[in-house]
Order: structure tokens, then sequence, then C-alpha cells
């Protein structure tokens, strides 16, 4: 009888540990059991193809009895545990004993050299990521983080990485420059032969701006023994603060602090010195919009500096009270107000959210010990104020708003007016009644919308998709609409008779803005594909309409005429004031509503394809003079930087040419000409400032007068005014879908345009 066939074992694929353990293996190189044990070596059995010959490989001493041999265990990686590893490469290798049980390890070294070459690979191509990481960082100042729309679609700017500061989407020169680098490739090439003029003049633009921040700028630390100005003049500071900023953003609660302010006067005691930091920076604030020529912007920078000072005393316990926190909010809005901030908006807020958490102000006050109901008000109202603050330098900065509805349970603050909470029970009024809290509560009713527009816009793990774009629209316009509906029903009581218009154009200004954040980076892709046609309209119609409220009655009304000759901005509108002589969210939102309206100008322009003359828009074209006229009017207010002026003198010119079917040699003189005439001009009204803070002492002017003539162009990397180093300096990256490359350096053109 024939012996039954014996059956061939299949060979083992998992490693030896998966195998004693009877768990599945994935069989990698070591495998994850054995990554997660820890246990060194990750050990796989080798076995040859069954023959009727023993395997040539196998030592003399290898049992081969019925065909079988013993198994060879060989590490694939090295062991994490050197000396074990190479106790076991001992032990096996020694096959002098007779008394040895160990099995000698058999070369096998299939395995073990494609292990070799895998890390020799891998290597090597960190090598190579590594230097094309730093040749690309060295090569460029600049560098874009993008994704694509859909299967398909154009590329778009998720972030922009300049020497050691990211910018997210929202911020507005990740898109806010795009379409006018080729104004600046036309004229940097001839301006280094022709402008000379031009640019000595801007030269020495930068270097009186230089002088006269230094003789701006308080020594520090700042001295808290500066007086109080006059009470006539404090007394009007104080009124100004009240009723424009403190309605918009509450901080303090009116009745208090009038009645200790009034006791700074008529006390004979010593002030206490917290409160007394406190009524200089509403001094501050108040002083921005006191008269037409910000004639008090030392003293107010005088007054951040002593507040700052104070702030960095090392005395952390003591200061984690609610008037501590006031102080650290009235810091931030000066600071943001008079351009002195030393670090992003942003970095300062989230330091300021950490500590309102770490008091608690993020839990509502009923969660909390009993307190007053003017306590628990306050409580509500600054957490309000600190969360609209986070929200808004997310939008300015790009940064992630790092806060969801989930982080934080503090009610909406009561719609009281100030007195009511000195009362001793007091009741909230209606909705539809208008208190000195509407303005504050109809930001939080928009608070949640717009909360989620920003962390679609700037979290890291946002995916960016054009349909979640369209949604979030939406949920703002809806929740915009029912707010202004509720707003024109509302009627006064007590101390506020009603909203004014100013309170009114700030809410849509606010608004525009973040429905602008979640178009623009579809606008210039609306350019080549008509799907996102919708964006386009958008991003336009908010410009104008955030131009158009902050230039109130001189907003676009007279048609061509009015394109011509601008009207003079009103010096008394309060808004206006802000704008033109402070810093911050409403003057960066002039000067990209401004910025975006040109490009819809030039788009237009260029898509025109008519042999007769091209119309213009007049609204557009309006916006364009306009603008012109109101960053003059910044410079004449106390700025120093003049590359605001000058980048819509060039851009107005370039438009101006292209209306005229000028050709390109006509077209780079005229932009030279303006350069030049900007040179002037500005150089004109700093030499004014500077005079006036030397008191006219020439001599101590000689050196801002005296400028160097221009280098010649191989060493001219700082004054190539027209910035392709400084301000549009191109990372020569093309993307899919983008009719242009679209690098820019923003490192003095980003509030630089107002800080010189």
């Amino acid at each position: 009888m024939s012996e039954p066939v014996k059956r061939r074992r299949r060979p083992a694929v998992a490693c030896v540990l998966c195998r004693k353990r009877k768990i599945k293996c994935n069989r990698e190189f070591p495998c994850n059991n054995c990554i997660r044990s820890r246990t060194g070596d990750c050990v796989y059995e080798t076995r040859p193809v069954e023959t009727s010959e023993p395997p040539r490989s196998a030592p003399a001493n290898t049992n081969l009895s019925g065909g079988q041999w013993k198994p060879h265990q060989q590490a694939i990686l090295p062991s994490p545990y050197p000396q074990i590893s190479a106790a076991k490469s001992n032990l096996g290798s020694d096959d002098s004993s007779p008394n040895s049980t160990q099995s000698p390890p058999l070369p096998n070294s299939s395995h073990e050299n494609e292990a070799n070459r895998l890390r020799s690979r891998i290597r090597e191509l960190e090598d190579q990521l590594s230097r094309v990481s730093i040749e690309s960082s060295s090569s460029s100042p600049l560098a874009t983080c993008e994704t694509p729309i859909g299967n398909g679609g154009p590329m778009i700017a998720r972030s922009m990485m300049h020497k050691t500061r990211m910018f997210g989407q929202s911020h507005w020169c990740v898109t806010g420059v795009l379409l006018i680098r080729d104004i600046f490739e036309t004229i940097d090439a001839q301006l280094q032969e022709r402008g000379a003029k031009a640019w000595a003049g801007i030269a020495r633009c930068k270097m009186l701006a230089r002088f006269i921040k230094v003789r701006r700028s308080p020594a520090w630390p700042a001295l808290r023994n500066s007086p109080l100005p006059e009470k006539c003049v404090a007394d009007a500071l104080v009124k100004n603060y009240l009723e424009n900023m403190e309605l918009l953003y509450r901080v303090l609660h009116i009745p208090t602090f009038q009645e200790r302010y009034n006791a700074l006067w008529t006390s004979d005691t010593t002030p206490d010195p917290a409160f007394l930091v406190q009524v200089k920076l509403v001094l501050a604030l108040g002083a921005v919009t006191y008269d037409e020529t910000f004639s008090l912007r030392t003293c107010a920078m005088q007054w951040a500096y002593e507040a700052q000072t104070w702030l960095t005393e090392p005395k952390f316990k003591a200061r984690l009270d609610i008037q501590t926190i006031q102080t650290n909010v009235l810091l931030l809005f000066a600071q943001e107000r008079l351009g002195i901030i030393g670090d992003s908006m942003w970095i300062s807020v989230g330091g300021l959210v950490r500590r309102a958490i770490y008091m608690g102000l993020h839990r509502d006050p009923a969660r909390l010990p009993d307190r007053t109901i003017l306590a628990c008000e306050m409580h509500r109202r600054l957490w309000n104020t600190i969360s609209e603050l986070n929200l808004q330098s997310s939008l300015g900065s790009g940064g992630p708003v790092f806060m969801s509805m989930s982080d934080f349970d503090t009610l909406s603050p009561g719609n009281f007016d100030d007195e009511q909470l000195l009362e001793l029970d007091p009741v909230p009024r209606p909705p539809h009644e208008c208190t000195q809290m509407t303005m504050a509560l109809a930001l939080r009713e928009t608070f949640s919308q717009r909360l989620d527009a920003l962390r679609f816009l700037n979290d890291v793990s946002s995916g960016g998709s054009y349909e979640e774009t369209l949604r979030l629209d939406a949920e703002l316009r809806a929740s915009y609409k029912l707010l202004g509906r509720r707003l024109q029903s509302c009627r006064g009581q007590g101390a506020k008779a009603s909203l004014t218009n100013i309170e009114l154009r700030i809410l849509d200004i606010i608004m525009y803005r973040y429905l602008t954040a979640l178009h623009v980076p579809y606008f210039v892709a609306a350019m080549e594909e008509a799907k996102y046609a919708y964006s386009r309209a958008v991003v336009v119609d908010c410009a104008l309409k955030v131009w158009t409220s902050l230039a109130g009655s001189t907003s676009i009304r007279g048609g061509v005429s009015a394109a011509h000759s601008p009207l003079p901005f009103e010096a008394t509108d309060y808004l206006r004031r802000q704008v033109t002589r402070g810093m911050g969210f409403f003057t960066i939102a002039a000067m990209h509503s401004a910025l975006l309206v040109v490009m819809e100008l030039r788009a237009q322009l260029k898509e025109s394809d008519g042999l007769g003359p091209k119309l213009l828009r007049p609204d557009l074209l309006a916006v364009l003079e306009q603008s012109q006229e109101w960053s003059l009017e910044v410079i004449r207010a106390g700025h120093t930087n003049v590359k605001g002026y000058l980048l819509l003198r060039i851009i107005a010119e370039h438009v101006d040419g292209i209306s005229q079917n000028l050709s390109q040699e006509a077209l780079v003189e005229n932009l030279l000409r303006a350069a030049t005439e900007v040179s002037e001009t500005c150089g004109g009204l700093l030499t004014e400032m500077a005079e006036k803070l030397t008191g006219g002492e020439s001599s101590v002017m000689q050196p801002a007068a005296a400028a160097p003539m221009p280098t010649p162009p191989d060493m001219s990397g700082d004054w190539a005014f027209t910035g392709l180093d400084e301000l549009l300096a191109s990372t020569e990256s093309k993307t899919e879908g983008w009719p242009a490359s679209y690098g820019y350096s923003m490192d003095e053109f980003e509030w630089a345009m107002f800080d010189g």
C-alpha cells in the first residue's frame, strides 16, 4: 500500500512574535505589533524551497533529517537594544562549542540587503528634501501654501510665509496685491536706468520717516510721571472716547469711571496708580480723533508707553483682577490705533484670552460664587469684548482663532443701560429698545457665524471648498439681515436715544469685511473661470460698500464729474478721522477696499475688446480718485510712510494709460513722472513734520535732508522702491488656474503703508 502524500507545510509569512501570539501581522519590517510591544528585533523565518538536496547555504552541522532544517531567524532592522542584539549575534556565531544549543545564523542576505537599501534611500531623500527647503527659503523671502478647488480647479492661496511670519488666508495681503504686480515689473527695470530722481526722492522720504519716528517715540521704559492735560482738554478726550469707541467695545462701567475720574480733579488724596494708568489710556484713545491734525499724538504715545511699563511689572497675582483686564484691553486698542504695538495684535490678544480664562471669565457668573448684578454684567461684557477682539485679530492677521462655541459658556450681556446696573434689582430692556449695549449685542448676534467663517479660512485642517464658502456666505447674510431688521425698528430708551449713522456704518464695515474675506480667495480665479463669477461680484460690491461707509457724505454720487474732481474728506466725521489719523482695523479696511476696486477696474479694462474708447465705471473710477486724496491726507495727518500714496498714484497712471491705449514707452514715462511727483510732494510734507519736531533746527535735519544719491543698480536692493525685493518680491511660483505668478513680500508694506 502506497504511503499517503505528505501535505507540504505553507511557508510562514508572519513574524515569529505574531505567530507565537496568534495575532495578525502586517508583514512590514518591523511589523506594527513589534513596534508597539517594544520587544527588540522583529524576526521572520526564512524557509528554502524543499528539494532532494540540502541547501547549499546550510552549515555542515545542521540537522537535515527528513528533508527539514532548522529555521534561520534574522532581524530585519537593527534592534533598539544594541547589547542584546550583539549578545544574540555572539551566541549565534559560536558554533565551536559542542554543547551549544543555538543554531548558527544562515547567510541570507536578501532581507538584510533590502533593508539596507531602503534605509539608504530614505536618508538620500531626507537629504534632498532638506537641501530643497534650505534653497527655497534662501532664494525667496516668501513661500505660499495652496490647495486646489475641487478636481482640476485653480490653486487657492491658503497662507503666505515671509521670513519668520505666516499670514493666513484672511490676511488681506495674501490676495490683496495679486493683479498689480505687472505694473511694478514694468517700471522696475526702467527705474534703475531713468528714475534716479524718483529713486533718490523716495530714499529721502524713507530717511525722514525714520528720523520722525525716532523723535516721536518716548524713552523706554517710560516713567509714569507725565502730567494730565488741562481739565477742559481731558474732559473732551474722555467724552470723545466714551461716545464713540466705548459703545462698540464695552470695557468700562461709565458712571463708575466718571465718578472716579471727577475725583482726580477734586480730591487731595494721591490717586490710585492703576486707575491713573487707565485714565491715560482713555485719553490716548480719545486723542486720535480729537482734532484734524492729531496734535496730541506725542502725548498719546507717551501715555501708552507708561501703561505698557506698568503692565510689565512683575506682579502677576496682584494683577489678576477686572481693573487690570480693562487696562490690558485699553492698551491693546491704544497700541493698534497709534501704531506702536511691537508684535502682532493677534499674539497679544492670545495672551489676553488666556489671562481671562485663567480668571474664569469664560464661565458664566451664574456658575460662580454669588456676586452683584454689576459684577456679573461687567464679567459678561468683558468676555464679550475679548471674544470680539479675538475674532478681529484673527481676521486681520490670518491666524487661527483658537476658539469654538464649546470653549465657553458665558452668556451674552444683558440689554442694560449703565445706570440701571446701579439699581438694586434691575430688569434688562427688551431687544427692540436701544441702550448703551445695543451695538455690542448686535455684534454678539453674528458672533457664531463670523467664528465659523474664520475657522474655515484660517484653521489648518480646513479643506476650503467653494461649496462651504457659499454656505457660510448664506449664513452670514441671513444673520445680518435679521439683525438689520431689528435695528431698524430699534427705539431709544433711557441713556441712548437711537443708533447714530456712524454706528450703523461701523456694523456694515465689520460684516462686509467678513464677506470679503470669504470670497477674495476666488477673486482672481473668477477672471479665468465663470463658475466663480459670484465671488467676483461679492468682492467688488463689498469693497464699494466698505469704502462708501468710510467715505460718508463724499461717497460716490456725482458720476464722472465726481471722478475727476473728488470732494474733500470731511474732517468732522469721527469715523473718517479714525480711518485717516489712526491705524488698525478700519484703516486697513479702507486701503484693502480701494485696492480691490482698482483691481476690478484694471481687469475690466483688460477684458474690453472694442476698438473704440474704453468706458470706465464711474463708481469704480471715483474710488480710485478719492483713495489717492485720502492716502495723501493720511500723510498730512502725521503718518510717515509714503508707499500707500505711491501705490495708488502709480496704479491710477497705469489705468489711465491703458484706457488711452498709450504705447509701452509712454506708459513707462507717465509712471516715472508719477513716482517723481509723489517723492516731491511727500518729501515736502515729511520735512515739515520733522521741522516741527525739532523746532526748525536745520542742523538737526541736515542728515535726513542730505539723502545720498542712489547706488548703482547692483547695490540698490534696499531702494529699488517698487520693491520687487521689498514691496512685491517674486517667489517665481506659478500655479494652475492663476493668470500670473503671485509672490510678494509684505514685510514693510503690511502696515508699513501707514507706519513708515
